[in-house]
């Protein structure tokens, strides 16, 4: 598992590069020059045929994959919140996944090397913010689906365990850590059951350090 931080691009810079203005040494903005016409490339003799579909994802780009939690593990995501596809020369191997925090970086929990993942993440936060936990599968060539399923992340500062669940149930409250009785408390976790009623089941599952990924149900 790897954390990657992907430049932040500031909202001046931003409306300068839209607008198609960049900003000099002084930091005055300054109208990029206009490229030169490329010139027509000659008719190729021997033209390639190609089929309708080489370039288009297929209608089901992204395997499934499981939600966290000790209870929702084997659960399957049958619609995803988000998909797209990015070409992509420097990402290896057939199957990239991650998380993305509510500040933006970037968890990497399987990958094959150590390639930049911002162009996934950026497909991806073109119809979604983060949080979100993404899946990428190699369609063929450099051709890649990815998509993404929103999450709720939470801070939670517990130094031992990889999962919590936390259940209050008339009035009775239990919590296990990695499926242990715990007395550990978790006030960020009771204060999310609360939301929902008198009655529930928080389940948390780390993802880095203080972050956990949640799932809160009514009981």
């Amino acid at each position: 598992m790897g954390l990657f931080r992907r430049k932040q691009e500031t909202l001046n810079e931003q409306l300068l590069r839209e607008a198609g203005l960049d900003q000099n040494e002084s930091g005055m903005a300054v109208a990029e020059p206009e490229p030169e016409p490329a010139p027509e490339p000659e008719p190729d003799p021997h033209p390639e045929t190609r089929g309708p579909a080489d370039d288009v994802v297929p209608r089901s780009p992204i395997p499934t994959f499981g939600v966290s939690g000790s209870r929702q593990r084997s659960r399957v995501i049958e619609k995803l919140d988000a998909v797209g596809s990015v070409k992509s020369a420097t990402l290896a191997g057939d199957r990239i996944e991650f998380t993305t925090l509510p500040n933006g970086d970037v968890i990497v929990e399987k990958e094959q090397g150590d390639a930049d993942l911002s162009p996934l993440a950026d497909a991806i936060e073109k119809k979604i913010r983060p949080p979100y936990r993404a899946l990428a599968a190699r369609q063929s060539g450099d051709l890649w689906g990815v998509g993404a399923k929103r999450i709720q992340v939470v801070t939670v500062e517990l130094a031992q365990g990889e999962r919590i669940e936390l259940t209050l149930n008339d009035g009775f409250q239990e919590v296990r850590v990695d499926d242990e009785l715990s007395d550990a408390e978790v006030p960020e976790l009771v204060a999310l059951g609360e939301q929902v009623g008198a009655d529930y089941c928080v389940e948390a599952e780390r993802i880095d350090g203080d972050f956990w990924e949640v799932h809160v149900s009514p009981l």
